[in-house]
């Protein structure tokens, strides 16, 4: 039985909406989504748990979206199959800074920060992922992220891109990528 896994985005849990439609759309495959603490796990930690949870459940495809792609990227240090990354966080510490500018910033709030900066800097900047590995679902009207053009800038050698109008931040059109989901599973 083929394993998929889903890492959802910060504010939502592993029973989110993708991870519910990703089920729907291969009703054979057995699925791995973790709910995680992002507001009280350090970076490391969290990354930390999705190694162990791969290294154990051996999926054949992971999916994140916003926050859980930004991870789900992190994730090309030690995972060499297919990544989907639906409007994934590029920029982590502008996101923090926007959100701690709504919220209101405090000494753990500003801790917070310094773990992803030195985080940021020391692995997801260092990123190498293998070409083709990386794919891409991007809304043309993400009002949380905006233009994820830089993105593509920063991971050149990614697969496939499906760019999708009338989506927003939370890409409502999801379940229309199952076959190039499937397609990209099947090149692995």
């Amino acid at each position: 039985m083929m394993t998929l896994m889903y890492i959802h985005g910060y504010g939502s849990t592993g029973q989110a909406f993708k991870a519910q439609t990703l089920q729907q759309m291969f009703p054979d495959a057995r699925l791995v989504s973790p709910t995680l603490n992002y507001d009280q796990l350090p970076p490391r930690e969290v990354l930390g748990q999705l190694e162990r949870l791969i290294k154990t459940e051996n999926p054949q495809l992971i999916v994140g979206s916003s926050t859980g792609g930004y991870y789900a990227l992190c994730c090309t240090r030690f995972y060499h199959g297919p990544v989907w990354c639906v409007n994934p966080v590029r920029d982590i510490l502008g996101t923090i800074d926007r959100l701690m500018e709504t919220r209101g910033w405090c000494d753990a709030a500003k801790e917070c920060r310094a773990l992803y900066e030195a985080f940021d800097r020391e692995i997801f900047q260092q990123l190498r992922p293998a070409n083709g590995q990386l794919h891409f679902a991007l809304s043309t009207d993400d009002e949380l992220l905006g233009d994820h053009r830089p993105l593509l800038d920063l991971f050149p050698n990614h697969g496939s891109v499906v760019w999708k109008d009338q989506c927003g931040h939370r890409f409502f059109r999801f379940g229309e990528l199952k076959k190039e989901i499937a397609a990209s599973m099947e090149g692995r």
